[in-house]
């Protein structure tokens, strides 16, 4: 197996000289409560989420035609989870102090169009490419004929916020009006910022260190205000793209698709996902899904733990299932899940120089 298991094996010994075995040297019946005493605090305190640190192999063939030295290193993994689960992986890893590399958030059809990824990443000539955030089938019924419903911003102009709200049904069967602060990474410069989010009626987008909260009964969630659920500050960066969940936040997994109302792609399935680790650098990870075999997809939480893995201080989700792809020099190098093959996206994420 192509994986290690860190956090029971990384902290075991992490105790090995905790005072209960000062505080209760004789006593072997002591010393077992007070190490079940310890366990039971360590389970309330910490959620019970692994790092899967995955045995990445470099895919040099490719990372040598970028020509980028080590600013872009491309790496894939094919093998199991503790499941048994079959996944294959593709992560890009960027280097942001490069200042020759540009990240843009690229627009299908300035905004009112579906594309394929590898078609617009042949177009703005980019290193790499990922698909972005989500979208309808049919823009030329959504709201200004705008195909992206997640937040969008493409050198400074805003061109979609997140679409609110939305609507679920309660417990009698009514549908409620929802507010949920939806999660987007933003670049300025060689600078990535991750936060939640909202566009108010005169196009501000404001940005949360905290998601909206909600209630069950009643079934409410209100609208964010420029005091709540934070006090947030107003985003200009000249590139943002929306998604959702929020999966990892300062180093922590912290998953929000309750608050985001996501519960609902929770499930293994493809994934494109980007975070930034300790070092600064831009993680680009697509995970192949429903295709038994060769890889099943991965859950919220298998995501969120394979960021870990990367060190990882922020992680967001993006849009997924047969939209997850990867290209590299306007190749696509994973296997997108569609039987029809690549699908078209509102939006990608590219990295050029």
């Amino acid at each position: 197996m192509k994986l290690l298991i860190p956090f029971s094996k990384k902290y075991r010994l992490t105790f090995k000289g905790f005072a209960i075995n000062k505080i209760c040297p004789t006593n072997g019946a002591l010393r077992t409560v007070g190490w079940i005493v310890l366990l039971f605090s360590l389970h309330c305190c910490f959620p019970a989420y692994a790092q899967y640190r995955l045995a990445w192999q470099d895919m040099d063939s490719l990372n040598r035609t970028l020509q980028t030295g080590k600013s872009i290193r491309l790496r894939k993994f094919e093998g199991t989870l503790p499941n048994g689960k079959k996944i294959a992986a593709y992560l890009a890893v960027i280097n942001l102090k490069n200042k020759r590399l540009r990240i843009e958030t690229i627009p299908a059809a300035a905004g009112k169009g579906l594309l394929l990824t590898s078609e617009l990443a042949r177009q703005f000539n980019s290193l790499v490419a990922i698909n972005g955030g989500y979208f309808t089938f049919k823009p030329d019924t959504a709201r200004n004929g705008l195909s992206s419903v997640s937040l969008l911003v493409h050198r400074g102009q805003l061109l979609t916020g997140h679409v609110l709200p939305v609507f679920r049904k309660d417990s009698t069967g009514v549908n409620r009006a929802l507010y949920p602060t939806r999660s987007a990474v933003g670049f300025a410069g060689n600078r990535a910022n991750f936060a939640w989010t909202f566009t108010d009626s005169s196009g501000n987008t404001w940005a949360y260190n905290k998601p909206n909260p909600f209630t069950v009964k009643p079934l409410q969630q209100n609208p964010p205000t420029r005091f709540f659920p934070a006090v947030p500050y107003k985003w200009q960066a000249p590139e943002i793209m929306g998604g959702g969940p929020m999966l990892v936040w300062e180093g922590k997994i912290f998953i929000t698709d309750s608050e985001e109302w996501f519960t609902q792609i929770a499930n293994a399935n493809p994934r494109t996902a980007v975070g930034l680790d300790r070092k600064g650098r831009l993680l680009l990870l697509v995970i192949d899904g429903r295709q038994p075999g060769y890889s099943e997809g991965a859950t919220f939480t298998e995501l969120a733990e394979i960021f870990m893995g990367l060190n990882a201080r922020y992680a967001v989700n993006l849009d997924g299932g047969g939209s997850s792809t990867m290209v590299v020099k306007g190749k696509i190098i994973n296997r997108p899940s569609d039987k029809t093959g690549e699908r078209k996206v509102a939006s990608i994420l590219a990295i050029s120089n």
